[in-house]
């Protein structure tokens, strides 16, 4: 979506507030970096075009070439950053949804484990005789010992 979108969106939600007046606009993220990017690509273009010339400094009129201006300072760079944006915050969502899951799964096991150790005590006497005791070597051999309480 972009600069423009980020500012649309913090208008919408500031007008669904019952208030009726915007208080303020959230900027959008990384400007300072994606201009940063697309200074970069701006001065390999130039670069590229200094080599071109086998040295010689580019004229005004080859710095602001067809190729530079479709290719860098358009909307195309722009709309990668921000399609790759959009990407990376679906990569975290998905990421964070996927650890709800994964602990909402464990808890349950974990229940489901405890369920059937409560379960199998109660059906089962040798389980429980076992479950409550500690084992312990007596005269080179494996006891059950029942556990001390505290």
């Amino acid at each position: 979506m972009g600069v423009v979108g980020a500012a649309l969106r913090g208008f919408g939600k500031a007008l669904s507030k019952k208030s009726g007046t915007i208080k303020s606009v959230p900027i959008a993220k990384n400007l300072s970096t994606k201009r940063s990017i697309q200074d970069k690509v701006v001065k390999a273009v130039d670069e590229g075009t200094k080599k071109g010339l086998k040295g010689a400094t580019p004229s005004a009129e080859l710095k602001q070439s067809m190729s530079k201006s479709k290719n860098v300072e358009s909307k195309r760079l722009k709309d990668y950053s921000y399609k790759y944006d959009d990407l990376v915050s679906e990569r975290k969502k998905y990421n964070k949804n996927l650890k709800r899951k994964v602990i909402g799964a464990a808890g349950a096991a974990i229940t489901g484990v405890v369920g059937a150790h409560g379960v199998a005590k109660h059906k089962f006497p040798k389980y429980k005789k076992f479950a409550e005791s500690d084992i312990k070597i007596k005269d080179g051999k494996l006891k059950l010992v029942p556990r001390e309480k505290k």
